[in-house]
């Protein structure tokens, strides 16, 4: 059961701080629920945009950082750390470290002999933390071409709560990523773009749902399913 979907546009200034602040808004209201809570990030220039307005609202030093753990949407396979997501994010981590989060809570997937070796080692490492069913909130920034994490338009789709691939359209070649699988699974979705280039895919996204070729529409939430863009990307806003 997935959650209706809900599409707002902001002001591109806004977009930034508006999502941030709904998404600590509901990782507090989870925490205070349930005790502990999870999101699973994604880098990328929206998503970095995202994790840039989350370090810097005056809502995240009220979080309990102890108790959120931080999963990876998705990693490239690569001897170049500066191409890493979990690089590319680090000075995100820094900041929720700074707050209280224990280095442990952050969970970066493993750089091993092949992605499909990373990818399962990976997998073992969400259920070893104990959410395999699902990450509380995501936030997943669309790609151009209706891509989310590595789970690119009219690719195969190995494994269970990971893939692997290693014929990636974008380099390099081969990547590791959380399953849409998974990512259903997840409490609240986030899908979110802030780039003038994304317009057209976003407008065909919002339209349609489970599209092979658009990855992005699969991705809802159990009892959220946000979609939230920049006025770059789509006309109407608030």
């Amino acid at each position: 059961m997935s959650a209706e979907r809900e599409v707002e546009v902001w002001p591109d200034e806004a977009f930034g701080p508006a999502v941030a602040s709904e998404i600590l808004l509901d990782t507090r209201r989870i925490l205070d629920f349930e005790g502990r809570a999870s999101w699973l990030v994604s880098a990328g220039r929206d998503g970095e945009k995202v994790a840039r307005a989350i370090a810097s609202s005056p809502l995240l030093p009220g979080l309990p950082l102890q108790n959120l753990h931080v999963f990876f949407a998705d990693e490239r396979l690569s001897q170049d750390p500066s191409l890493l997501n979990f690089v590319q994010l680090s000075a995100f981590f820094s900041v929720l470290e700074g707050w209280g989060m224990p280095k442990t809570n952050v969970h970066p997937f493993l750089q091993l002999s092949s992605s499909k070796e990373s990818a399962l080692a990976y997998e073992k490492e969400i259920i070893d933390s104990g959410f395999e069913n699902g990450c509380s909130v995501a936030w997943l920034s669309c790609g151009p071409d209706g891509h989310v994490a590595s789970i690119f338009p009219g690719k195969e789709r190995q494994g269970n709560l990971t893939i692997w691939e290693d014929r990636s359209p974008k380099p390099p070649k081969s990547r590791m990523s959380v399953s849409l699988e998974f990512i259903r699974r997840s409490r609240e979705v986030f899908v979110v773009a802030a780039q003038k280039e994304k317009g057209e895919i976003v407008q065909k996204a919002i339209r349609t749902f489970d599209d092979p070729l658009i990855p992005a529409t699969f991705c809802q939430g159990r009892e959220k399913s946000a979609w939230r863009f920049s006025s770059l990307t789509l006309a109407q806003t608030f």
